[in-house]
């Protein structure tokens, strides 16, 4: 008897598992549900699942509109208590690192218990996320200004060659000067753009190296982005 107890134990704890992972698959992309969902919904799985990725109660307003068609009122309560459990779930400092080193928005009312480490963790990730965010845009603009630099000084030469060796009319070299001047100053501009950007990658490579630091004190395992780090340090010089 306890053998076929622990069995039929084991296969309704399949069963709970195959239901949470089918809910899932159904509510991963949005937070709506088709007429199917609405009539076959277990509203204390539906709020386990919604716990446990942090959606805010106001998802609960889109269940009542989506199911409003069908007759359909979503129990409260149940939804309720399954978000609860689910939030348990959620609202861990780990957990919360890594929403917030993914760049997630902060939706989740966390126990009292757990929110204050779960928000403290949270602002750690997203510290790194979007300090590592403000490194590359920097170091992009700065790459793709030396580029385009670079590209405007070699046809800047080469149209000062063709103005020394070339035959041409007073009109073609008049108009040969206009591009070269006209060159001349794109390049004086992206010299000081360049000069400013590279004043803010030094901030945001100081602030990036301060989040990552904090986070690894907390025992957050965070690497460096050797290579992006490489390319800083070559920009900045």
């Amino acid at each position: 008897m306890q053998h076929l107890a622990a069995g039929q134990k084991a296969v309704e704890l399949l069963k709970t598992s195959m239901v949470l992972l089918l809910l899932a698959v159904l509510l991963q992309s949005c937070a709506s549900m088709s007429r199917e969902e609405c009539l076959n919904a277990n509203w204390t799985v539906v709020g386990e699942i919604d716990g446990q990725r942090g959606r805010g109660l106001e998802v609960l307003d889109d269940y009542r509109r989506d199911c409003a068609d069908y007759g359909v009122v979503p129990d409260v309560r149940a939804y309720v208590a399954g978000r609860d459990n689910g939030l348990l779930l959620y609202c861990t400092a780990d957990n919360g690192y890594r929403e917030g080193r993914n760049g997630r928005a902060l939706e989740a009312d966390c126990p009292p218990a757990l929110a204050a480490d779960f928000r403290r963790n949270f602002e750690l990730g997203s510290n790194v996320h979007h300090s590592l965010s403000n490194l590359r845009i920097s170091a992009d603009t700065i790459r793709f200004n030396r580029e385009e630099l670079e590209e405007l000084r070699a046809r800047r030469t080469a149209e000062e060659r063709s103005l020394e060796r070339d035959t041409l009319t007073a009109e073609q070299a008049a108009a040969k000067r206009g591009e070269i001047a006209s060159m001349s100053d794109r390049i004086d501009t992206l010299r000081d753009e360049i000069t400013i950007s590279a004043a803010t990658l030094a901030v945001s490579l100081v602030r990036y190296r301060d989040a990552v630091g904090a986070a690894r004190r907390e025992g957050h395992f965070e690497p460096f982005e050797d290579e992006l780090m490489r390319e800083v340090q070559l920009f900045i010089r």
